[in-house]
């Protein structure tokens, strides 16, 4: 591209897209931060913040006017030519000689990503034996109804349900996407002012007037919904929220959609899903996606005790693009979701009290929150020993680093985690940092839920159910160590030095993972008496593995499996790692 002269004309192509914020720097000076879309612009240096500030009011100006753009002399032309293309390049302004004529975008009813005639299919208990084969396609692995909630998160379990109104309640982005319907959608490039304007990524309007027809209804449930909550689980600071308790709001109101549809007695089935439930769900779990991060923003440090306000949430999801999706971009005015956001934090009041309640149309709300804290438990248990799994891996790889010669073993602990192997991972951070933020979070988030559950679950910690005894552990490295080394064929046995710390990091995953899953079926067995829902099977090492692979790496039982030939079985009650005709059994 020929270079920036100073007589071209420049313009910002998505004028409404561009919004602002003030921080402030390591000073404490205000620093001014310009977004577009998915860019964000820091002014932190004094000679060129005047250049931020005039490009939130010019429409479009001639390259060299912006020398001119300085509290003290002009700028040199160089600089300024090399910042504005910097601009050019990340798409925030454009030539004007380039600026194309402007069409009417269109879109397809359907995006094209679901088979014709694929059937609705949804997670209820008035059709319990389609789970396991629901799940199967889906996940590679069968799970039986009274276990769903360790497999499929709890604020994911409505959404590939039909309701009332002929939707489904995760609409476009409804999983897993084997159960994705691709039903008939009206789409339009969306004109709000912020990030979403004119994105390449379309809103769904379809979704956007069912939503409106029932506004008010939508802020009465979502009122009623938060006060039943809050009546369970205070905040700490009376009158103001913290993201950990937010988060909760937003997984118990999701869990009530759930609720209603896998509960053991008068499960609703898939297409009879009260509309006004679904369409809080909708609502809710944008809240979510925000608290989801924010939870993680910071490595070495949760944000579960981080204040948050409606503006703050609203800000959030504007300055880190959380309002665009795989498949479209919020559909909901700016107006709207404001107001939405005072009701959700109680500081403006639903401006009806619908009819029927939030209660009623749940059927028991006690149970719903129950429901949806103890699946919080449980995801969090699985959560902390994927992440505490992840650890180990890394230990395994800093072992094996620069050995020689290189084993079958070596290559599966050495395969790459990351998204292209493992799509749910978090890159936020460096693996090794978001695995122990991961366990921070889940130990407040375990320790949380369980105040709201008084004389319904044990007060110990996460730390204190997962204690591992250090005699036991030695007891059972030098045991795992002897079958490494002698026990194997003499192309899959393992010398030392890494027979030692293979055989240490096996024994505290076996026990770690036997642990897990006697919590895991504690907290599931709760859960499925207040569903008055049957008990399920025996929980395995593998349905723990189905949940983490994707989001923190290879099991052990897999790498162990693939590179040494073994087969490795757990339950809550023992361990049993085989090859041939030769075993070991560890039990607690």
């Amino acid at each position: 591209m020929a270079e920036l002269q100073p007589s071209e004309v420049l313009f910002i192509p998505k004028r409404r897209r561009l919004t602002h914020s003030r921080f402030k720097g390591e000073g404490g000076q205000e620093v001014l931060h310009v977004f577009y879309g998915e860019v964000e612009l820091i002014f932190d240096e004094p000679d060129v913040a005047p250049v931020g500030e005039k490009l939130l009011e010019v429409e479009r100006f001639r390259a060299e006017e912006a020398m001119a753009w300085s509290n003290a002399g002009p700028h040199a032309w160089e600089k300024i030519r090399d910042l504005l293309q910097a601009l050019i390049d990340q798409n925030v302004l454009k030539r004007f000689s380039e600026s194309p004529e402007r069409t009417a975008e269109t879109y397809p009813l359907r995006l094209g990503l679901a088979p014709e005639g694929r059937e609705p299919q949804a997670f209820t208990g008035a059709d319990a034996a389609r789970c396991p084969f629901l799940t199967q396609e889906a996940f590679g692995h069968q799970m039986d109804l009274a276990n769903l909630e360790v497999l499929v998160p709890i604020y994911r379990i409505a959404h590939p349900a039909m309701d009332t109104d002929g939707r489904q309640v995760g609409e476009n982005n409804a999983v897993p996407r084997t159960m994705f319907l691709d039903l008939p959608t009206q789409r339009r490039q969306c004109g709000y002012l912020g990030s979403r304007y004119q994105d390449e990524l379309p809103m769904n309007v379809t979704a956007l007037k069912n939503m409106t027809k029932r506004w008010p209804e939508l802020l009465s449930l979502t009122e009623q919904l938060r006060q039943a909550l809050t009546a369970r689980m205070p905040p700490r600071e009376p009158g103001k929220l913290r993201a950990g308790e937010l988060h909760f709001h937003a997984i118990c109101q999701l869990a009530c959609a759930a609720y209603v549809l896998v509960r053991g007695e008068n499960p609703v089935p898939n297409g009879q899903l009260d509309a006004g439930l679904a369409a809080a769900f909708r609502l809710i779990d944008g809240v979510r996606l925000v608290t989801n991060d924010l939870l993680r923003e910071t490595p070495g440090r949760h944000g579960c005790e981080t204040p948050v306000t409606a503006q703050g949430i609203a800000d959030w999801a504007e300055k880190y693009a959380v309002y665009r999706g795989n498949h479209g971009v919020c559909a909901g005015p700016p107006g709207l979701i404001d107001e939405y956001l005072r009701v959700l934090f109680g500081e403006t009041s639903a401006p009806i009290q619908v009819e029927p309640n939030a209660a009623e149309r749940v059927g028991d709300m006690e149970a719903a929150l129950d429901y949806g804290l103890l699946g919080q438990r449980i995801e969090s248990v699985v959560r902390f020993f994927g992440a505490s799994q992840g650890l180990l891996h890394e230990r395994l790889r800093a072992a094996f680093q620069g050995h020689a010669p290189r084993t079958r073993l070596q290559e599966r602990v050495e395969i790459p985690v990351d998204l292209e192997h493992f799509p749910l991972l978090r890159t936020d951070h460096p693996l090794v940092e978001s695995f122990n933020l991961e366990r921070e979070i889940d130990r407040w988030l375990f320790a949380r839920a369980g105040e709201a559950l008084p004389g319904k679950v044990g007060g110990a910690s996460l730390d204190e159910v997962m204690k591992l005894d250090p005699a036991a552990q030695a007891a059972s490295q030098r045991r795992l160590a002897e079958f490494f080394a002698h026990a194997l064929p003499a192309d899959k046995a393992v010398s030392e030095p890494i027979c030692g710390e293979l055989a240490a990091v096996a024994a505290d995953l076996f026990a770690l993972e036997r642990r897990c899953l006697r919590v895991v079926e504690r907290e599931q067995g709760k859960l499925n008496e207040r569903l008055r829902r049957q008990p399920g099977r025996a929980l395995t090492n593998i349905d723990l593995g189905t949940y983490n692979r994707p989001r923190t790496g290879p099991p052990l039982y897999a790498t162990l499996g693939e590179g040494l030939d073994v087969s490795v079985a757990s339950t809550a009650a023992s361990t049993v790692i085989r090859h041939g005709d030769r075993s070991l059994t560890f039990t607690d």
